[in-house]
């Protein structure tokens, strides 16, 4: 795959437009959920390029699937971090070579909030 630079204000705009609608297709899914093609590709190119671009990523994914999603609190057993984490990791590239690396920094860096039984 070619890198491709974004300009951040279009990064971050690209990053906010994918949320939702991956937000949509995990709460109204069947378990175990499943991410949307290309989600694998998007956060394996994310931790290459930002390790914390990677982390924030998945830390504004559980916000909508917990709180801010039209949908969040109307589901009937709310996506656990594992859940998320364990369909993310599927979705992966299988050349990702960084996948422990990355779930390690995750889990460390977003655990407190989302670790827990949701809220």
């Amino acid at each position: 795959m070619d890198p491709v630079a974004l300009p951040r204000p279009v990064f971050l705009a690209l990053r906010e437009a994918s949320l939702p609608g991956v937000a949509t297709g995990l709460l109204t899914a069947e378990r175990p959920v499943r991410m949307p093609d290309g989600f694998g590709d998007l956060l394996a190119w994310l931790w290459r390029s930002d390790a914390n671009a990677a982390v924030l990523y998945l830390a504004e994914l559980m916000k909508q699937l917990r709180e801010r999603h039209p949908l969040a609190r109307t589901v009937e057993r709310p996506l656990r971090f594992d859940e998320v984490l364990t369909a993310a990791r599927a979705a992966l590239p299988a050349d990702f070579d960084q996948a422990d690396l990355l779930f390690g920094h995750v889990r460390t860096s977003l655990g407190n909030w989302y670790g827990g039984a949701p809220g």
